[in-house]
């Protein structure tokens, strides 16, 4: 189905802005106003990445090369044509990169892929993930912003068969103020297992809506976030695991640390549709407010259709516990230093599940944050 038949004139006129409980945000600051352009962008690969790619038949293509419209992106298109934004990402010239990983394909070691944006007006960049049956893959993307672009939007989308398992973390980096919108979807078959954990180290402005559908039995999935706030950041994220099928298990963890005068703003939701019994999921989100203006907000949601199921949420916004800042300094850690342990401590959970290069990103962002609100007077 090509773009057209996808976006009429009605389903362009009825599209929204978005709504998202306890997310509040500017509509306008995530419109596309400027001409339809091509991104200017490369990707790469470290060489343990290439060897695997030669050897094991996995496909990675540019978008742009397509000689008709991905199923897989129409797919996504169809599903949400209420949503304005995503309408608008899809009229741009589409660009990005579609991986295909062939079926019962193992691969122990993780790939590293690199992504360099480098437009100065704003783009629309995808991503397409698609893992064979049987198959297991650890995929580690970062996504480098280095143009002059006050705005960009940004696509996930991945496709799991039956019986695979992918581990995801996508890492978000820019070098001046922008707006940037964040939608992704993994639709996941039966007895696989989906572990996504996302990084958005964005200086400005972040809207995102990320998924995991549940469609198969007996599949689980974990859906990671941890945002550093620094300066006058907004984020407003929100993460949702949807389970379609029997005997499915989700948990969501959200963490964030706030600086300056950041503001973040966290949903969570874990949906069990009819159908889907013995179903789990459980949820966790927890700010931290280290700067004195920081604001944030959690936002758990748990929509249960079904009988025989289990459900749970946890959430909190604060600062550090004093009682333990007087624990450390009186082992004769500086406050500085304390501090940093009360902060590291508080998003280690999330920080845990990555990989070492993701893991000194967040560590950089909280450096950078902590310098002048972590001198602060107990």
């Amino acid at each position: 189905m090509s773009l057209d038949e996808l976006m009429t004139t009605d389903v362009l006129q009825q599209a929204q802005h978005p709504y998202y409980m306890g997310i509040k945000y500017e509509p306008k600051d995530y419109e596309f106003v400027t001409p339809d352009e091509a991104v200017d962008w490369q990707w790469s690969v470290d060489e343990t990445t290439r060897v695997a790619i030669a050897d094991y038949g996995i496909t990675v293509s540019r978008l742009e090369d397509e000689n008709q419209f991905p199923e897989q992106v129409a797919a996504f298109v169809r599903n949400h044509q209420a949503n304005k934004y995503i309408l608008q990402h899809f009229q741009q010239q589409l660009s990005g990169l579609k991986i295909i990983i062939p079926d019962n394909v193992v691969i122990k070691q993780p790939l590293n892929l690199i992504i360099d944006l480098m437009n100065s007006h704003p783009g629309a960049f995808t991503i397409a993930v698609l893992l064979g049956e049987g198959s297991q893959l650890t995929l580690q993307q970062t996504i480098n912003m280095h143009g002059a672009a006050t705005q960009d939007s940004c696509v996930i989308i991945g496709q799991q068969a039956n019986n695979s398992q992918l581990t995801l973390a996508t890492a978000i980096k820019n070098q001046t103020p922008m707006k940037l919108s964040l939608f992704g979807t993994l639709d996941v078959d039966r007895d696989c297992q989906t572990n996504w954990s996302l990084v958005p180290d964005v200086y400005g402005k972040l809207l995102g809506d990320v998924a995991i559908n549940l469609n198969g039995q007996g599949s689980t999935a974990k859906l990671n976030a941890v945002k550093i706030g620094i300066n006058q950041d907004y984020c407003g994220l929100q993460g949702s695991v949807n389970h379609w099928a029997p005997h499915t298990t989700s948990r969501i963890n959200m963490r964030g640390v706030l600086f300056g005068q950041s503001k973040v703003n966290f949903t969570s939701i874990g949906q069990i549709n009819h159908g889907a019994y013995g179903s789990d999921s459980q949820q966790e989100g927890r700010l931290m407010t280290v700067g004195k203006k920081a604001q944030g907000t959690v936002n758990p949601l748990l929509i249960i259709d079904e009988n025989d199921v289990n459900a749970g949420h946890a959430a909190s916004v604060g600062q550090y516990d004093p009682e333990e800042l007087y624990y450390l300094l009186s082992r004769g850690i500086t406050k500085q230093q304390a501090r940093k342990i009360l902060v590291y401590n508080f998003i280690a959970p999330v920080v845990h599940e990555l990989n070492d290069d993701f893991q000194k990103m967040v560590v950089a962002a909280v450096e950078k944050g902590a310098g002048e609100d972590l001198y602060d007077k107990v």
